[in-house]
C-alpha cells in the first residue's frame, strides 16, 4: 500500500499521520503541489501507484485543482474535488444542506451594499454576520451591528479586488441561550463516525471561536443529536473526513459551516483523541 499525501506545506497534522503511518511500516509519499506540475491528460501518469491520496493541501484553490486533475487521471482522492469545493464554498455548502433539510442559519446573498442593506433590514437584522464565501481560521468575518458599520464594511469590500469579497454572505447571528456553553462546537467526522467533538469559546474581545485567532476549547460528549446532523452533513457534502461546525439556534442545533480538509490539532489538543489513528484505520479499512 502507498498513501501520497497532497500538500503545500508540512503542518502539526501531516506530521501526525506520518508519524503513524512510520508506526505501521505504511508507505507513504509527500506530494508538494508547490513543487510540482501536472500533465492534463487521462493517463494515470505518476511514477508512483498511489492506493490512494489523501488531500491536505492548506491552500483551497491548489488542493482544489489538484483533486481535479488526480480524478481525472483515475486515481482516488479524499477528500475528493466535489467535497472540497462544496466545502471550500460556504454558499454551495448552504445549498446542499438545504437541499438535504439540514437545519442551517437564515443565510441571505446579495450582490451590492444597497441590496446587501435591504436583505439585513427586512430579512436577518442587526447585527448580522458577514463571511467571505472562501476562507478560514474566522478571517475576514465580521459583525454588522447597525446600518453604519454594515455600509463601512460593505463599501470597504466592493473596492477590494478579489471578485469574491463582492459576493455578500449574510448570516444570521446567533447566540446561545446558556451564557456558560460554548460559542460552537467542532464535530470530527472520519467515514461514518463521529470520532471527536470540542466546544470552543470566543476570547474576551472577539466574537469569533477558531482557535487559530484565539479562541478557546474543551472536550464535549457527542450527543445524538451532533451525530445526527454531523453524519447528515458530511454525507450531503461527500465527505469522508470532514470537521462539522454547529451552533444553537432557538434551542436547537444548526450546522454553520462543514470543513473539508480539516485541522485538527486543536480537536486532538481538547479531547487527546488521536485523530491521525483514525484516519489511517479508515484509509486500511477502506482503501487496502
Amino acid at each position: 500500500m502507498l498513501i501520497g499525501i497532497l500538500l503545500n506545506r508540512v503542518t502539526w497534522e501531516v506530521k501526525q499521520i506520518i508519524e503513524e503511518l512510520e508506526k505501521r511500516n505504511i508507505k507513504y509519499k509527500l506530494l508538494n503541489n508547490q513543487k510540482i506540475y501536472f500533465k492534463l491528460t487521462k493517463e494515470k501518469d505518476l511514477l508512483d501507484d498511489f492506493s490512494i491520496i489523501l488531500e491536505r493541501s492548506l491552500s483551497f484553490f491548489r488542493g482544489l485543482y489538484s483533486a481535479a486533475i488526480l480524478e481525472t487521471k483515475g486515481y482516488k482522492v479524499i477528500n475528493n474535488y466535489e467535497c472540497i469545493n462544496l466545502t471550500g464554498n460556504k454558499l454551495l455548502t448552504s445549498l446542499k444542506l438545504i437541499e438535504n433539510d439540514i437545519p442551517t442559519p437564515l443565510t441571505c446573498i446579495a450582490y451590492k451594499d444597497e441590496t446587501a442593506i435591504e436583505a439585513i433590514e427586512q430579512i436577518v437584522n442587526y447585527p448580522t454576520i458577514i463571511k467571505p464565501l472562501v476562507g478560514s481560521w474566522g478571517r475576514l468575518i465580521a459583525k454588522l451591528d447597525n446600518y453604519n458599520s454594515a455600509m463601512s464594511i460593505l463599501e470597504a469590500r466592493e473596492a477590494m479586488g478579489n471578485v469574491l469579497q463582492k459576493i455578500f454572505y449574510l448570516q444570521k447571528n446567533l447566540i446561545s441561550s446558556n451564557s456558560e456553553a460554548p460559542t460552537d462546537l467542532r464535530i470530527f467526522v472520519v467515514g461514518d463516525k463521529c470520532i471527536a467533538a470540542m466546544g470552543r469559546y470566543n476570547p474576551e474581545k472577539d466574537f469569533r471561536s477558531n482557535i487559530a485567532i484565539g479562541g478557546t476549547a474543551k472536550p464535549v460528549e457527542i450527543t445524538e443529536e451532533m451525530e445526527k446532523l454531523s453524519l447528515q452533513a458530511s454525507k450531503a457534502v461527500k465527505g469522508e473526513i470532514v470537521g462539522v461546525d454547529l451552533m444553537e439556534d432557538n434551542g436547537k442545533l444548526s450546522v454553520i459551516e462543514v470543513n473539508g480538509t480539516p485541522q485538527f490539532k486543536g480537536v486532538a489538543t481538547a479531547t487527546k483523541i488521536n485523530i491521525a489513528t483514525e484516519i489511517v484505520d479508515y484509509i486500511i479499512e477502506n482503501y487496502h
